[in-house]
């Protein structure tokens, strides 16, 4: 069975579906007009890190969001919230719009709190996708026109005005979506996903932090499971359960991908020696880490330099 493809940025989702790159780096907005041009029209089961609400006025063919797929011939918006499993078999003839953005996108200019306070529905694991009638469509659509019209222009303040209306756009997408869901089949669902949500985000910010320069650890290193399930109170086993249940990695293996991440850009933009990066990541022997490395690219810290630099 093949590893499920993960898109940590929206560069990686562009290149990973094959489309141009993006414009900025946590906003995006597109035609599915433009992207029939090259897009995958199959692509296997992946996650990425990122919303995105769609409107699709006419195609053939499957997109799987969540638990539920978009297959109807009307007119149709859906969506996905972060770590979501997502797959499609589609024809090359679909019309319409999607945004897809950041949490720190969407907070930028709307206070610190996090999207989910305000848009509950996204965080739900049945994320059904909702038909629309041709007026609802076309009131979509002109949300999205703007959207898209302003991003296109790239003027200055098109990114305060695209984060109001794509406010606008996540208030008429909350609207549709209460008036259509049974909110009593669906409160536990999104609470106990926002709960997993945030203990993620949480998790993920102690790792970066965990590895600041000239830090100091006695009872554990920033490399254990058990230093981070101790700094939020919970069990490693249950941890473990909630990082795999959402991010389908486990929780060393999250901590293991910033370490190798941090470890590349040291020996490629730094003339620290490899006995030195090993200490700035934490490692009390240095074999210990050159092991590690070798292990993950199968190259030495000291080949991975030399071909980096050829």
């Amino acid at each position: 069975m093949s590893e499920l493809k993960h898109f940590s940025t929206l560069k990686e989702y562009c290149e990973g579906i094959n489309i141009p790159p993006p414009k900025w780096e946590l906003f995006d907005t597109r035609s599915f007009e433009a992207n029939m041009k090259t897009v995958h029209a199959k692509m296997p089961p992946f996650k990425h890190e990122f919303y995105a609400i769609a409107i699709r006025l006419e195609g053939s063919g499957i997109v799987s969001t969540g638990n539920y797929k978009t297959d109807a011939l009307k007119a149709t918006v859906f969506f996905n919230s972060p770590y979501q499993i997502l797959h499609w078999d589609i024809a090359p003839d679909w019309k319409g719009y999607y945004v897809i953005f950041s949490e720190e996108f969407y907070q930028s200019i709307n206070t610190k709190n996090r999207i989910s306070e305000a848009f509950p529905f996204l965080l739900v694991d049945k994320t059904v996708p909702l038909e629309v009638t041709q007026q609802q469509a076309q009131a979509f659509i002109t949300t999205f026109q703007d959207v898209y019209d302003e991003f296109q222009l790239d003027a200055n303040e098109s990114k305060e005005i695209i984060q109001s209306y794509l406010r606008v756009l996540l208030l008429k997408v909350s609207r549709l979506f209460n008036s259509s869901v049974d909110q009593h089949q669906i409160t536990l669902s999104h609470g106990q996903r926002d709960n997993d949500l945030n203990l993620v985000s949480r998790f993920k910010a102690l790792i970066e932090t965990s590895f600041y320069p000239d830090l100091s650890y006695t009872t554990s290193t920033p490399h254990q499971v058990q230093h981070y399930a101790d700094q939020l109170n919970i069990h490693p086993n249950h941890l473990n359960a909630v990082i795999k249940r959402i991010t389908n990695n486990s929780a060393s293996e999250m901590i293991q991908k910033h370490v190798l991440a941090l470890a590349k850009s040291r020996l490629t933009n730094s003339t620290k020696s490899v006995k030195e990066i090993a200490f700035d990541l934490y490692y009390e022997y240095p074999n210990h880490f050159a092991n590690f490395f070798k292990r993950h690219v199968e190259l030495t810290p000291s080949q991975y330099r030399n071909r980096a630099h050829k």
